[in-house]
């Protein structure tokens, strides 16, 4: 693994990697997971405290996103893509994870593609506290992104799906029991949803990563990739197989911007504690 490109340090995010240090030892242990030798010491720190000074930043986007609507800057690229794989008729499977400031770039970026507004859906965990819960759930329903619950939504799934909408997949957070499957990611096995692959698989959908960033000068880009290829495989492995090719999708998207990634969740969870 190569070193990263240094990302810029605004001096609160080395602030509050001192003084508010929530999860900075495993911050600084994905890092090292991740990049090992490739990363001095020195370095891990510092972009650990750059990914501190991410974080901020989105907090403050959203405060004053909610505070003065449609001033966030917003670009979407490459929507070709979506509407190529939608033309099969089967839906569209949006692969992406906690990139960028990925809820406001989501919610803004919607206004970029009247194609098909109303017809996203984020497939997600409920949050705790519930009520933050339902503040982001009104937030998203607002911009004219549906909202469906991990558990139970599966009929409601392929209804969507069936319509020729797309579902947006979070995948880069570790699934344990029986809603995961061990693949590779940076690496090392660990848990990882299998709901994406076998919904491609019965569906035929076409599975798209999505890659979200802020760019240098502030705008939230979007970016559509083409449709990742099935790889074949037998019955018992497709699932596993194509499970890491999305881990590779979503480590190509960190690698390009590793400060914003959501490094302070515990990914390789099940790995540790086996």
């Amino acid at each position: 693994m190569n070193a990263p490109v240094r990302p810029p340090l605004p001096w609160y995010g080395v602030a509050l990697y001192h003084v508010l240090p929530v999860r900075r030892a495993t911050v600084l242990a994905n890092l090292q997971r991740v990049y090992g030798a490739a990363l001095a010491d020195a370095e891990r720190v510092r972009l650990a405290q750059a990914f501190y000074a991410h974080v901020a930043r989105c907090l403050v986007e959203i405060a004053a996103d909610t505070l003065w609507p449609g001033r966030a800057r917003v670009r979407i690229e490459n929507p070709e893509a979506v509407l190529d794989a939608a033309r099969a008729g089967r839906g569209v499977l949006l692969l992406t994870g906690h990139l960028g400031n990925w809820e406001l770039a989501a919610t803004r970026g919607l206004a970029k593609f009247p194609e098909y507004r109303g017809r996203f859906h984020v497939l997600r965990r409920p949050l705790v506290p519930a009520w933050l819960d339902r503040l982001v759930t009104a937030r998203f329903r607002r911009a004219g992104l549906g909202v469906l619950a991990k558990k139970g939504a599966l009929e409601t799934l392929l209804g969507r799906l069936a319509a020729n909408d797309a579902v947006v997949f979070l995948l880069d957070q570790v699934a344990l029991g029986r809603d995961g499957v061990r693949a590779e990611f940076f690496g090392a096995p660990t848990g990882t949803f299998r709901s994406l692959a076998i919904i491609a698989r019965s569906t035929g959908a076409p599975v798209l990563p999505l890659a979200i960033w802020r760019a240098a000068d502030g705008t939230h880009v979007l970016r559509f990739e083409p449709a990742l290829v099935p790889i074949d495989a037998p019955p018992r492995d497709w699932v596993a197989v194509n499970t890491r090719a999305y881990n590779a999708a979503l480590e190509r998207a960190i690698l390009a911007h590793p400060e914003q990634w959501l490094w302070a969740h515990r990914r390789w969870k099940d790995s540790e504690e086996r």
